[in-house]
């Protein structure tokens, strides 16, 4: 699944701040464990902000309605309590390069914020912080401890903080060609890492997108690119720069995924909007239909091998029902021979009707030869009730 990088998220962002800026929130409604759904009001539209901090597909979008079904999860409940009826009036980055956005709510449109909604896209760190309006977080999707992170934790009451800095540089069109190209080949790595590594902002799909434009091997060395492919790939670079300054960016599909810069586009999308909720809302639901697969997998194969152990068990009762005949034999020959049984013998070897030859018959010491006689003849009857009852249960 391709994650919601900074580029797209000044796309996602850009657009949502121009055509949904103030609105209303009416209704908040957590449609799963990792996304929430903020239903907004404007002048002329409404819709559904979706918040995700899933960790594969964190993101911010207008999308799709909610299901209707109770929603039951607690950080829902106290967003509604904290913000319904607020107006959302500014959406903005908390600082540049940095993939957290701040919702601010307040009364009225030109009134000061009474509470932030922080929308961290980090990966598997991705998280929402509601705060009031000192920054004191109020509630938290995902709270982290002192346990879970030696870093940052991020808790009711505490005073919210931005996530720790990255290191790398932060891009600008300001800088020269022969800076930029210092710095990306101080390693020589292949030149799609050495972009992500370098500067700030610069995603690995990005990167490709940047190197496909310049027709760049993403796989070579930065020692191999000459000052032609240099100057190529330094003009694509400022091209990426000023789609972000001014906004204008290309939505559209692409053999892998999605692009908002443009590039080799397969088909172009209506907005930001609608290509990030076709593609997150298509790549959830195949993620939820393969657990949901692998789920009942697994039952089928648990029920499959408990059936098979019952299956051994008839086919074991089945077995030993086809001797069936032997005990009646027993008991008949027991019975036709009484008065040589003696009390308390525990076999005895009698000659067999039909062959004359000897056969040892097992006894219990503690019965007479009529009852002996008869526990051969009950194991009889035991043994063809079996079999009749095993049989359908075997099918």
């Amino acid at each position: 699944m391709q994650s919601v990088d900074f580029t797209t998220l000044s796309a996602t962002c850009a657009e949502i701040a121009a055509t949904w800026l103030p609105a209303r929130l009416e209704q908040v409604y957590q449609i799963d464990r990792q996304t929430i759904a903020l239903y907004l009001r404007t002048f002329d539209r409404k819709g559904w902000l979706i918040i995700s901090w899933h960790p594969q597909g964190a993101r911010l979008h207008i999308g799709d309605p909610p299901p209707k079904v109770p929603d039951t999860f607690t950080f829902s409940d106290q967003l509604r309590h904290q913000l319904n009826g607020l107006a959302l009036t500014k959406l903005a980055f908390v600082a540049p390069w940095e993939r957290v956005i701040d919702l601010q709510f307040a009364q009225r449109p030109d009134d000061p914020a009474l509470g932030h909604l922080y929308i961290e896209i980090m990966g598997k760190y991705s998280n929402v912080i509601l705060t009031a309006a000192d920054n004191q977080i109020v509630t938290v999707a995902h709270q982290v401890n002192a346990t879970q992170s030696s870093v940052r934790t991020v808790q009711t009451g505490q005073i919210y903080q931005l996530p720790p800095v990255l290191l790398a540089t932060n891009p600008s069109l300001e800088e020269s060609l022969s800076s930029w190209q210092a710095r990306v080949s101080l390693i020589p790595k292949t030149i799609e890492k050495q972009l992500v590594s370098t500067y700030r902002g610069v995603s690995p799909v990005i990167a490709r997108s940047l190197l496909q434009k310049a027709n760049i091997n993403p796989k070579l060395n930065t020692d191999q690119l000459d000052n032609t492919d240099w100057e190529k790939l330094f003009s694509v670079w400022q091209e990426w720069l000023k789609i972000l300054e001014n906004n204008t960016f290309q939505p559209g599909w692409t053999r892998e995924g999605y692009t908002v810069i443009g590039g080799e586009i397969l088909a172009a999308a209506k907005n930001v909007q609608e290509l990030l909720n076709r593609y997150y809302s298509d790549q959830i639901n195949q993620e939820s239909f393969r657990q949901l697969q692998q789920k009942l997998s697994q039952k089928v194969i648990s029920l499959l091998t408990k059936l098979q152990t019952k299956a051994a068990g008839f086919q074991t009762r089945l077995a030993e029902s086809a001797h069936a005949d032997r005990y009646k034999e027993q008991g008949d020959l027991l019975m036709a021979n009484l008065q040589q049984i003696q009390q308390g013998m525990t076999s005895i070897s009698l000659a067999d009707f039909q062959t004359g030859n000897p056969v040892i018959i097992p006894l219990d010491p503690e019965r007479n030869p009529v009852q002996n006689a008869q526990y051969f003849y009950k194991q009889h009857q035991k043994l063809k009730r079996a079999r009749l009852a095993v049989e359908p249960l075997l099918e």
